[in-house]
């Protein structure tokens, strides 16, 4: 196809359109691009997904963390206005003692009171610990019924971790059965069973021994009994 030159006065010689060569060019070039981009992106994808992977449950580290604080709980009594007593009060979804092993090691050596409360609705298990002070009966009380008074905020930590089942059950020493709560003032129980559900959503139960590092292995299915056995 020819155009008209005005400033030449005469026709030139030009093209309208693009030639087959420069369309296959042009083609090879785009599917090149597309295909870079969609390597990354797909790589990009598996690592995201290994990364995910690969993030640590954190529900069983705090499973970890109670089985070792009861192992190293305190049962020196304290004087409290009923009389000297351990500190150690449970039910089927809280429960607060005093151990020798801090989350964060704030105590230096003292030990500290921890409080593990779940709350069914929301499904989240939240963990507190503070310095344990003896001269402080009451700030003691009030910390293990869940309210922290004036002053203390401070000295308080508060974690909290996504469980979608948490309870709790104790064995005195001559127990037969595990029972919703300890209500006894005097001594401390000699089993927690601990029943849990995980991030992958499978059931687990363990034993956990109060002043001894080695937790026993139960099945939810066949509920045990105190002493370690299933019956």
């Amino acid at each position: 196809m020819k155009i008209y030159n005005i400033k030449s006065g005469r026709f030139d010689s030009g093209r309208g359109g693009f030639t087959l060569i420069e369309l296959v060019v042009a083609t090879a070039v785009s599917a090149l691009v597309i295909g870079i981009v969609s390597v990354c992106f797909s790589f990009t994808l598996r690592v995201l997904e290994k990364t995910t992977r690969s993030r640590p449950d954190l529900s069983l580290r705090m499973v970890e963390l109670l089985q070792r604080q009861l192992a190293e709980s305190d049962p020196t009594p304290i004087n409290f206005e009923r009389g000297a007593a351990p500190l150690f009060t449970g039910n089927s979804t809280s429960l607060c003692f005093v151990t020798a092993h801090s989350v964060k090691a704030i105590s230096k050596g003292v030990p500290v009171v921890v409080r593990y409360s779940f709350d069914s609705a929301s499904g989240v298990l939240s963990y507190s610990e503070m310095v344990m002070n003896p001269y402080q009966p009451a700030a003691l009380e009030n910390f293990a019924a869940g309210t922290t008074p004036s002053g203390q905020n401070s000295r308080v930590r508060v974690y909290r971790i996504h469980f979608p089942k948490f309870t709790l059950s104790y064995a005195g020493k001559n127990g037969s059965e595990f029972l919703q709560s300890w209500n006894s003032t005097s001594e401390l129980p000699v089993e927690i069973l601990l029943g849990w559900t995980a991030k992958d959503r499978v059931a687990r139960s363990m034993v956990c021994m109060v002043n001894s590092p080695f937790p026993i292995q139960v099945n939810l299915l066949n509920p045990a009994t105190p002493g370690g056995l299933n019956p």
